[in-house]
């Protein structure tokens, strides 16, 4: 069985059991690390996971998962900053995707909380 069926057929375990805890534990740990910005942080392309935050908040809607997406962009950008093991890490799998056959992202079909391109 695919992992899309199976998590389908417990969707409510799933929801209520991990995905409420894993945001709720996100948001609240993210909340810990300073807010990073253009004025404290070093590395180029911190600068530019700024910028795509920044883009991002134009172009999704997510309500109160918006937090999530806040707390999830915060810690991508403080350990990129803080850490070259993440740095190097995010910087591999980034080279991994774009020399893979990555299905690119389709601004035309219906998707619920996009807010379209600026």
């Amino acid at each position: 069985m695919y992992l899309k069926h199976q998590m389908k057929a417990s969707l409510e375990y799933f929801v209520d059991k991990v995905d409420k805890p894993l945001v709720k534990a996100i948001v609240l740990l993210a909340r810990r690390y300073p807010e990073p910005t253009h004025e404290n942080v070093l590395h180029p392309n911190s600068h530019i996971l700024l910028d795509v935050r920044d883009e991002f908040r134009k172009s999704w809607a997510f309500g109160l998962r918006g937090l999530l997406f806040e707390a999830l962009f915060k810690l991508l950008i403080v350990k990129y900053e803080q850490s070259p093991q993440y740095r190097n890490i995010l910087d591999w799998i980034l080279k991994e995707l774009f020399e893979s056959n990555w299905k690119p992202f389709n601004p035309n079909r219906q998707m619920i909380c996009w807010k379209g391109e600026r």
